[in-house]
């Protein structure tokens, strides 16, 4: 694989499922980096090392880096805690921040108001790849493969960062789209945080009527539409609450939908029913045909 890098230092923060992922993808493309890790369970960042994920096992000092790139990998509200924790033990300059995480405006305010003195390096990244299983344990080094990474670049970034971290995301695997941070909360509260409210609220009624014999008989279909509703808790409360006007009105959108599909139901109109789904059909079956040209 290509030695090219753009980093001669790289420190992750927080070794869950996408940081454990990033660490285990640049080892597998011998990225001719040394490679950190900060996580606040010492536990975690000791099997970590053991892995040989992280050349550290404690906490580290890179005051003294030339060229360091920072990922941050921690739930949303937690964000603002970990750059307090690991900020003094960064150097002032030769430094780019990133981060994985699912909300923008947040982080864009967090450090607009409290952390004005990185705003300029900090270039805001989503990687949409992940999984409902949690935790280093869980990580893949394929992750990111063949998916999308959502740049959202600010007026206080400099191109060159922007490129730096571009090519990051390609070196493991990934392309990149750009989005304004704002668009980007405003577009995910539908595609992605509207979907885990679904799931959430889906499963809570189905175990409330059907106990333990919610999955004795689907036929596969249900395990799907309920698979994200074992996903990390601790990562959705902090995005239901960071993004939620957003995911608000996206859950009164959805809600307007179902009534009409409700009335419908009520009425038993036979015709407007088979409109209604073949509308719904074509649109999804355009959408998916478009996505694979």
């Amino acid at each position: 694989m290509s030695k090219i890098k753009e980093f001669d230092d790289i420190l992750i923060v927080g070794l869950g499922l996408i940081g454990g992922s990033i660490a285990m993808k640049i080892k597998e493309i011998d990225y001719s980096a040394n490679v950190y890790g900060f996580e606040k369970n010492l536990e975690i960042l000791k099997e970590a090392n053991k892995k040989g994920l992280v050349t550290n096992d404690k906490e580290i000092d890179l005051k003294n880096s030339k060229n360091l790139l920072v990922i941050f990998c921690v739930p949303v509200l937690s964000f603002k805690q970990a750059l307090n924790s690991v900020k003094k033990h960064l150097p002032s300059q030769n430094i780019i921040f990133t981060d994985t995480l699912s909300t923008k405006t947040e982080i864009f305010n967090t450090l607009s108001v409290e952390f004005s003195d990185i705003l300029d390096n900090f270039v805001l990244s989503h990687p949409i790849a992940g999984s409902e299983k949690s935790s280093l344990y869980n990580s893949k080094k394929a992750l990111f493969e063949k998916k999308v990474v959502v740049i959202s670049p600010h007026e206080k970034n400099n191109q060159n960062d922007i490129d730096k971290v571009i090519n990051f995301w390609r070196l493991l695997g990934s392309s990149s789209k750009i989005l304004s941070y704002e668009d980007h909360d405003f577009l995910f509260s539908k595609t992605s945080h509207l979907p885990h409210v679904i799931s959430y609220s889906l499963t809570e009624s189905l175990f409330k009527n059907l106990g333990d014999k919610t999955f004795d008989f689907s036929g596969g279909s249900l395990e799907d539409y309920t698979r994200i509703a074992s996903s990390d808790p601790l990562m959705w409360k902090d995005i239901m609450i960071s993004n939620h006007q957003n995911i608000l009105e996206s859950i009164e959108d959805f809600e307007e939908s179902l009534t009409n599909l409700k009335a419908l139901i009520k009425k038993k109109d036979e015709k407007s029913l088979v409109d209604y789904f073949n509308r719904v059909k074509i649109l999804r079956d355009n959408s998916v045909k478009s996505d694979e040209l």
